[in-house]
């Protein structure tokens, strides 16, 4: 999705609406490191990232991390709360400065009630939400760590080219990626050694430049239908 695409919301609002909005909003700063929202916590203001990115994370009883997904300039968050008016579901944890624009819960459902774009806007958002968490569901049901390692990747080099980059700056380390596929980091550094080899993508310090965008897709596509096939087969 584009940084384009991620600003809908406001798109969707009139000159005036968004105006109004923004007039009511304020900015938020965050360190790195730091957690903005936490599971568990009642409050149901909604937030669009302006600069930076986020983790949204979970955490298992032992601690340890569970990562769902990325937040990255444009994207909005929070919405899941000020709809229905529940707890925060996830942690939110800065993975560099960040700098926020954040509304009331109140003044985000003027907003879509005001304006049938935006509310068409969010259906689909929270349709592709739940298309995506099905697509890793079957990921870490189905496939195998190489393979899972091989999908988050794809959607990594796909990210970077929807902004018009072969890019991905800064890259996830390689603990980062075995939390996102559930593995060890030493499997996750043997295969990039192996991708790397293959002229996939070349990496240097915090990036990842994807060279070979569509074979790492071939690989994801006979590597997924094999996979599948041997669960059935089970």
């Amino acid at each position: 999705m584009s940084f384009s695409d991620r600003l809908g919301f406001l798109e969707a609002l009139t000159v005036e609406e968004r105006d109004k909005l923004r007039a009511r909003s304020r900015i938020v700063r965050v360190k790195r490191g730091q957690t903005l929202l936490g599971r568990g916590e009642h409050s149901s203001q909604v937030f669009i990232v302006i600069e930076g990115r986020l983790r949204v994370l979970l955490y298992s009883m032992s601690a340890r991390e569970v990562f769902l997904r990325e937040l990255a300039a444009g994207d909005m968050f929070g919405e899941l709360g000020a709809i229905d008016g529940q707890d925060r579901s996830v942690n939110i944890v800065a993975s560099s400065d960040v700098r926020l624009m954040s509304f009331a819960r109140s003044d985000f459902t003027a907003a879509m009630t005001s304006s049938t774009k935006a509310t068409d806007w969010m259906m689909k958002r929270l349709i592709g939400q739940v298309r995506s968490l099905t697509e890793k569901v079957f990921e870490l049901s189905a496939l195998n760590v190489q393979t899972r390692l091989h999908c988050e990747l794809l959607r990594l080099g796909k990210a970077a080219a929807a902004e018009g980059s072969r890019e991905v700056r800064p890259a996830p380390t390689h603990s980062e990626l075995a939390n996102r596929v559930g593995t060890s980091r030493e499997a996750v550094t043997r295969e990039m050694s192996v991708l790397s080899g293959q002229d996939i993508f070349r990496s240097g310090r915090k990036r990842l430049e994807f060279l070979d965008l569509p074979r790492l897709e071939e690989y994801v596509t006979r590597s997924s239908l094999r996979d599948a096939s041997n669960l059935i087969e089970r």
